[in-house]
């Protein structure tokens, strides 16, 4: 009686065990959103790096040996103390040719461009401290920066004094600790100490991964009353891209002249109109979208000429007596007035007129802009010689590359721990292999730049800290991160329910007879 009961629940028998054999495995695996393996662990202990000490070679050059004996412990001694910097000191006297390369110069800038460059060459990141005459210092600080490598300092100079310019104005060492020690701190930044030029300079510079797209614009609201001329092509090939290739950025530049761009500025006086930095920031939002037509996915830096109209002019922008202004992390802008009212050339003015925009001056205020906006600060004119044509110093060089690797490293680290957040607690995200290896690169970029700074190679360590930031962000940016965000659990429910219910139901009671079926067996046993 029994086995003719179970060959009639046969049928149902083998229906249950083909569901959870075959259908129910299917079911999951088919299902299941995949989540590739990611080095969480290593993530993690990325909070327990409290600091990059990056390597500086120092090489002390004295007129004798009793003063290298002297100044270099005093010297090394104070470079011990640095929580950034892993200082290596190390001394000599000048040799005859330097000697004479020193009698042979009648100024400091002069000594500078002679010994400068050699001294300098081969010698990435170094700092060298160059014992010169006072007679060489006289209208100056007692210590010096050159426009390369070099310290320059008289025998008098206090050893706190060269330490001082070494530590806060070549190497930035209290912006580097300061953004170290506040990057875990939530929110912005901490703003910068107004008086604090080298961290104000920081403050104002654009956030990068290595590519930047500068704009050039060019604004004529009135072309119908003047027609504007500007030697673009010849400024950037003599200016702009010499001075930009020194950074450690890839560049692309474009530009452009934009016809009837008005800015909404109300007029406030008769002669001319005075207006501040502020409003013609809010005014130039309306131009937005014209400006950056040109821009792709990278940060972009607009620098502008604004030509005003007939009823604005002239344009005065308060507090900047050359009409030039910068917009933190934004650009830079110019208001170029080409006629002034109390101008004896005003009387006979005619419109339309032929304007041949002065691209030299307009290109010296650019340089000058684009040192802000790229955070190179400016340096007291007794604590420095004048710049020379480059229009940046190789040591500002060097500093680009220190901060913007350590910035680049917080960077990865705050992309990688807040991928590794959202991946912890949204978990119907889908993972990929390619994002599992962009996160993998990432890592080891990171720990190959900070070995890299460790060993004092500023260009290595730099080039492997914009891999690491690229490839986190390419990671935290992955459009299949997308994929299943927007479909949660009870969404699955309700598109999964009207399906396995009326199946499951039979199939329950299918069960259910089939355990009745086992009780009564026992039972007549």
């Amino acid at each position: 009686m029994f086995i003719n009961k179970v060959k009639e629940s046969a049928g149902s028998l083998s229906y249950v065990g083909i569901l959870m054999l075959l259908g129910l495995p299917l079911w999951w695996q088919t299902t299941t959103v995949y989540r590739a393996a990611l080095p969480y662990t290593q993530i993690t202990d990325l909070s327990l790096l409290s600091s990059v000490q990056q390597k500086v070679h120092v090489l002390l050059v004295t007129d004798d040996a009793i003063n290298t004996h002297k100044l270099g412990p005093q010297l090394q001694s104070l470079f011990m103390k640095s929580e950034v910097y892993d200082i290596e000191l190390t001394v000599r006297e000048l040799n005859q040719e330097e000697r004479d390369t020193i009698k042979q110069s009648d100024s400091l800038e002069h000594l500078d461009e002679k010994i400068g460059a050699d001294l300098s060459l081969k010698r990435d990141g170094w700092i060298i401290l160059f014992e010169v005459p006072g007679s060489f210092l006289t209208s100056m600080e007692s210590a010096v920066a050159g426009n390369y490598r070099i310290v320059y300092f008289e025998r008098i100079c206090k050893a706190e004094d060269i330490t001082a310019l070494v530590m806060d104005v070549m190497l930035g060492e209290y912006f580097l600790h300061n953004e170290w020690k506040n990057s875990d701190s939530v929110g912005s930044r901490s703003l910068p100490d107004p008086g604090d030029r080298l961290q104000a300079g920081n403050q104002a510079s654009k956030k990068t991964t290595g590519r930047l797209d500068l704009q050039l614009s060019l604004l004529v609201p009135e072309p119908d009353f003047v027609v504007a001329n500007w030697q673009i092509q010849q400024a950037v090939d003599r200016h702009i891209k010499p001075f930009l290739q020194k950074f450690p950025l890839e560049v692309s530049i474009n530009s452009q002249v934009l016809y009837l761009a008005e800015l909404s500025l109300k007029r406030n006086i008769n002669n001319g109109m005075n207006v501040t930095g502020e409003q013609i920031g809010l005014a130039l939002n309306h131009v937005e979208s014209l400006l950056n037509s040109q821009s792709s996915v990278n940060p972009a830096l607009n620098l502008i000429i604004f030509i005003p109209k007939v009823e604005q002019s002239p344009l005065r922008v308060e507090n900047c007596p050359s009409g030039s202004f910068v917009v933190p992390r934004w650009g830079g802008v110019i208001v170029y007035n080409y006629f002034e009212m109390d101008s004896p050339d005003f009387v006979g003015f005619k419109f339309p007129t032929k304007l041949d925009l002065d691209m030299e001056k307009i290109s010296g205020i650019w340089l000058g802009q684009l040192r802000t906006l790229l955070g190179v600060p400016e340096v007291d004119h007794r604590r420095a010689i004048p710049l020379n044509s480059d229009g940046v110093r190789t040591w500002e060089i060097d500093y680009q590359q220190r901060y913007r690797s350590q910035d680049n490293l917080l960077e990865t680290r705050s992309t990688l721990q807040s991928l590794s957040g959202l991946l912890g607690q949204i978990s119907n995200i889908v993972i990929t292999e390619q994002i599992a290896r962009h996160v993998e690169t990432a890592l080891e970029a990171m720990d190959n730049s900070i070995k890299e700074l460790g060993a004092g190679n500023l260009v290595q360590g730099h080039v492997a800290s914009q891999q690491a930031i690229q490839q986190a962000e390419a990671a935290f940016f992955d459009p299949s991160l997308l994929a299943l965000l927007y479909f949660p659990d009870d969404q699955k429910y309700a598109i999964y329910v009207p399906y396995f219910v009326p199946v499951g139901l039979p199939i329950l009671l299918s069960i259910k007879s089939m355990l009745k079926l086992f009780k009564s067996r026992e039972k007549v046993d």
